[in-house]
């Protein structure tokens, strides 16, 4: 810009006339060169107006800077704002041209792009996943799924309308992952009853509730993990048999995961975390426990069981080299360093 340069080269002048006034000045102290009234009045005036209009002139340099610093942020975020909006408008070429995918995982994610809303773009990775979890749970051939998880789904949409979006900016992928979740343990619970009916058990009784300070102490309390830890058992003792365990395996893990995150966000997920607790409890009757007396009753029965459990025991498949630590050695060329007997 004119102006900066303009700027610039008056200040270069400005400090190089006050360098000359004031050795001038300190001159005439120390006796050097003397300088008459006249100049002397004269030379501090000009001390005065010089200093004056160096600072005026460096104050408007810099307000000048800061403009072209906004501009350039601008700039910045329009290029950017481009970059996503190509990012995603080639995206679904892009994933045709994935050789690491293979077709059904390919057309799985396509079909969920074309399901997003136009302000919300997943990255090619995230819409794997959940074509992933999509395809294991077949809903593009199980049609009363399918319509299941759109009831899901617009429960979910329906409890998070009205949240601030920028509440909610980094939880985008959750939107997704939950419905399916939900879906996921809603399916178990219903083939848990059927099973139940089938072999003449004891009826359903329910799930027990969970309690949020699970997770919000979570890996900071051993309360807190043996809490869920017995939690997650009771229900695993519903399961009939080794499918519906390792159905529960991976949705609890996934269930687990999205509370803790969730829980971390503090204030900022609260209404979010509300939204989803309400959808899973409608579709799959998971309550929270609220009631004060309940929760005390509870953290006492977790002491006391705290108290009785056996911290050494290891799991009966209890391996402290583990597949993938052999894969990883394998792969990093790893020799192992046998201890002294």
């Amino acid at each position: 810009m004119k102006a900066v340069i303009a700027l610039e080269e008056l200040i270069a002048e400005g400090e190089a006339h006050l360098k000359l006034i004031k050795k001038q000045l300190s001159e005439h102290e120390s006796g050097e060169h003397k300088l008459s009234q006249m100049v002397l009045a004269s030379s501090e005036t000009a001390l005065v107006e010089v200093s004056g209009n160096l600072e005026k002139n460096t104050n408007m340099l810099k307000k000048f800077m800061q403009q072209d610093i906004k501009e350039l942020e601008k700039q910045e975020k329009i290029r950017e704002a481009i970059q996503r909006k190509n990012y995603y408008h080639f995206q679904k070429t892009r994933l045709n041209r994935n050789t690491t995918r293979d077709n059904d995982e390919k057309l799985e994610a396509m079909l969920i792009i074309d399901e997003l809303p136009e302000d919300i773009g997943f990255e090619d990775d995230d819409l794997f996943r959940v074509a992933e979890e999509s395809l294991k749970l077949h809903l593009s051939v199980h049609e009363d799924l399918q319509e299941k998880l759109l009831n899901i789904k617009k429960d979910f949409e329906n409890a998070i309308k009205g949240i601030e979006a920028e509440d909610i900016k980094e939880l985008g992928v959750l939107n997704f992952r939950i419905p399916i979740l939900i879906l996921q343990f809603s399916t178990l619970i219903t083939n848990i009853k059927e099973n139940i009916i089938e072999d003449n058990l004891p009826p359903f009784k329910g799930l027990p509730k969970f309690e949020d300070w699970w997770f919000s102490e979570l890996w900071k309390s051993h309360q807190a993990y043996f809490g869920l830890y017995k939690w997650k058992y009771i229900i695993s003792g519903l399961c009939n048999n080794q499918d519906q365990e390792n159905a529960w395996e991976i949705i609890s893990t996934n269930w687990i995961s999205m509370k803790k995150f969730l829980s971390n966000k503090g204030s900022l997920a609260y209404k979010y975390s509300l939204a989803f607790d309400n959808t899973i409890r409608t579709h799959c009757g998971l309550e929270e426990e609220l009631a004060t007396t309940s929760l005390k009753s509870m953290e006492r029965i977790i002491e006391i069981l705290t108290v009785k459990e056996d911290f050494t025991k290891t799991d009966n498949n209890h391996k402290i080299v583990t597949p993938y630590v052999e894969f990883k050695r394998e792969q990093l060329n790893y020799k192992d360093i046998k201890g002294k007997k």
